[in-house]
């Protein structure tokens, strides 16, 4: 509640009246002297009784002055009786002062008494017991004069001063482990430790070597491809081979020390004193996983493409669980994420390709083989004019300028105008899965062009100017910017109108439809033409999809297996207008020979959007319009649609 101005005027001028008072300033003083030296304040009253009006007849207690301090008055008690010791409540506040100087506050409070020359003489005689029952109600009570008490034994009795006191006792149990729960099995220790040393016993010399490490592994419980960890962190790399006593001093380390799994794996990997795994600390795992696993023996006869597949494997692992962006995952991010399991998962799955997370080499190919596509002078760094022949220039060349400007690939690895390997593979899986959480943080900071925080519509029109422009171009009809803001706000529905923020964008289950709209005109054409029921009915399917991450890399490692198969090409000719055009097709139905034809059968086709938008072809329906055209049909109908030929 604020005061009116004329009265907090006059609370403000009485609040100088009392600070001007001389008795004021050094009960001030004095307190600010116990406070440098550490001392504790003396006991003070900060409340006046009420009397009673004049000429009443009542009894009346001595008052306090309005202007009178507050701060080190002596106690309210009844001067004329002095206080003992047990009852000496000034100890509270840590006082020295005696019962001599307790009975110098009677005379200090006939002083106050005096000075107040308006009270008539006989409210001034005032009785003990009146005074008494008074000074007891403006007393505190014990329990919130101090948080603990402090009684003094008596001086006759003990002969010396002893302290008492009683604190509260609060028992929080503890509930933050950054290193894991501890579980109390010291029992399981020693059942290791045996089990290991039976091991080592049986080895020659006691030196167990990389090949030795699988059965340590079974005799310490871990997951076998731990092996490189717990090598690597006993000293195996320097000397070649541990010994009991090296492995022994790793356990205790560091098995003694952090109680679960997730911690335990970072620090074998991280570097001393860390907690957390760099790019480089995680080589040694992926590379012995590329050396042992029965689904990659192929891959040592070629070993130029290790590193491309450890390069890989590390990439998707920061993608999915770096989740701050930092370029270093700690132990809650590794908790949180499902990369120990698929870790497990190794060691049962022989075929490499069944782990879709991370270690599919189905996954490593298609990355592989379209990085190598754009790099053509085959220096693991792409240029923005590289990147924007990706998939037939689908990707609008503002967003690829964003990319480049280092919104999305900052770090020790980032170079101006050019991007590195690992960088694609983050692009690649965000471009193709436009639905995961990492993917829509990257496409949103491509999109915040002032990076508040926040996509705002003039941001969105930016971007979407080079998409009507595309259309212009194509001769496609373009849809108003309006009416497409009206349709992403009612797709996204932010919570602020008119404003886009990265939480309304994770809480939205169509958000590739949203960046597509911007960024990939084909891919936003697809969505405009399929059936508007079927996003709904993807969203309501209980059984567990693919992500559009696993049906790209399907797709897309089909079409490669079969190109590199050599297999049979075969031309298509298309008579219309007097004129022959040729398109060449697999029969795998690559997407950029599908989309050509499109394209090509667009603008030779009457009826408007019917022949691009509404349809994907497929190889039947190919054939089915050459051999309608080649007979000089005007109308042919395939599964529904009907297309009109230009004689």
């Amino acid at each position: 509640m604020t005061l009116k101005p004329v009265l907090k005027k006059k609370v403000d001028e009485l609040f100088l009246h009392w600070l001007s008072e001389t008795d004021t300033q050094q009960s001030l003083k004095e307190n600010l002297r116990l406070l440098v030296h550490g001392e504790a304040f003396k006991q003070s009253v900060t409340h006046v009784p009420s009397s009673s009006p004049r000429g009443s007849g009542k009894p009346q207690s001595p008052r306090l002055r309005p202007t009178s301090p507050t701060l080190g008055l002596p106690s309210p008690r009844s001067p004329r009786r002095p206080l003992s010791n047990k009852n000496n409540h000034s100890r509270v506040n840590g006082s020295s002062k005696t019962n001599h100087g307790l009975s110098n506050s009677g005379k200090d409070s006939k002083e106050i008494v005096s000075r107040d020359s308006h009270i008539d003489n006989d409210n001034v005689k005032v009785s003990s017991k009146g005074r008494d029952k008074e000074n007891k109600e403006l007393s505190p009570p014990l329990s919130t004069a101090a948080p603990t008490i402090t009684t003094l034994s008596d001086k006759e009795g003990k002969g010396k001063r002893k302290e008492k006191t009683r604190q509260l006792n609060v028992n929080i149990p503890k509930f933050y482990f950054p290193m894991g729960q501890p579980t109390g099995a010291g029992d399981g220790d020693k059942v290791v430790t045996q089990a290991v040393s039976q091991e080592f016993s049986n080895l020659e010399g006691g030196k167990a070597f990389k090949q030795h490490m699988a059965a340590i592994m079974k005799a310490c419980k871990l997951p076998l491809y731990w092996k490189s960890l717990i090598f690597h962190a006993a000293g195996g790399e320097k000397n070649g081979y541990i010994t009991q006593q090296s492995f022994n001093s790793m356990w205790k380390r560091i098995f003694q020390t952090c109680h679960d799994r997730p911690s335990q794996f970072v620090k074998l990997l991280a570097k001393p004193s860390t907690n957390y795994l760099e790019e480089d600390d995680v080589i040694p795992l992926i590379q012995d996983v590329v050396d042992t696993h029965p689904g990659l023996t192929f891959l040592q006869e070629a070993p130029e493409f290790h590193s491309r597949y450890v390069n890989t494997v590390i990439a998707r692992m920061f993608y999915c669980i770096n989740r701050s962006w930092s370029g270093m995952i700690t132990i809650p991010e590794l908790r949180k994420s499902n990369f120990l399991r698929t870790l497990e998962r190794l060691e049962e799955e022989d075929d490499i390709n069944q782990i879709i997370d991370f270690f599919s080499y189905e996954h490593f190919y298609v990355v592989y083989c379209k990085f190598w596509e754009l790099d053509k002078d085959h220096d693991l760094l792409i240029d923005r004019n590289d990147l924007s022949r990706h998939n037939d220039h689908a990707i609008a060349t503002r967003v690829i300028d964003r990319i480049f400007s280092g919104c999305v690939t900052r770090g020790k690895t980032f170079k101006e105008g050019k991007m590195s390997y690992p960088e694609f593979v983050w692009f690649l899986l965000s471009e193709e899965d436009k639905r995961n959480p990492t993917s829509i943080e990257y496409w949103f900071r491509c999109m915040d062009l002032d990076g508040d925080g926040v996509i705002s519509m003039y941001e969105m029109e930016y971007f979407y100017e080079e998409q009507m422009q595309k259309m212009e171009d194509m001769g496609i009809e373009k849809l108003p910017f309006e009416d497409c803001l009206c349709q992403m706000l009612d797709l996204v529905r932010p919570k602020n109108e008119g404003r886009i923020t990265l939480a309304d964008l994770k809480g939205c289950k169509l958000t590739n439809i949203f960046f597509d709209t911007f960024f990939n005109l084909d891919k936003f054409l697809e969505h405009e033409q399929r059936d508007p029921f079927a996003n709904v009915r993807d969203l309501e399917n209980d059984g567990p999809e693919p992500t559009d991450w696993e049906k790209y890399a399907a797709e897309e490692y089909e079409n490669l297996v079969a190109e590199e198969g050599a297999i049979e090409q075969e031309e298509i000719f298309f008579l219309l207008n007097g004129t022959t055009s040729r398109f060449r097709h697999y029969k795998s139905s690559h997407r950029k020979y599908r989309r050509s034809l499109k394209v090509w059968l667009y603008r030779e086709i009457n009826g408007s959007a019917c022949g691009y938008y509404r349809h994907i072809f497929g190889i039947g329906d190919m054939y089915h319009l050459y051999m309608a055209m080649q007979g000089h049909i005007v109308t042919v109908k395939v599964k529904g649609h009907q297309y009109v030929v230009i004689q």
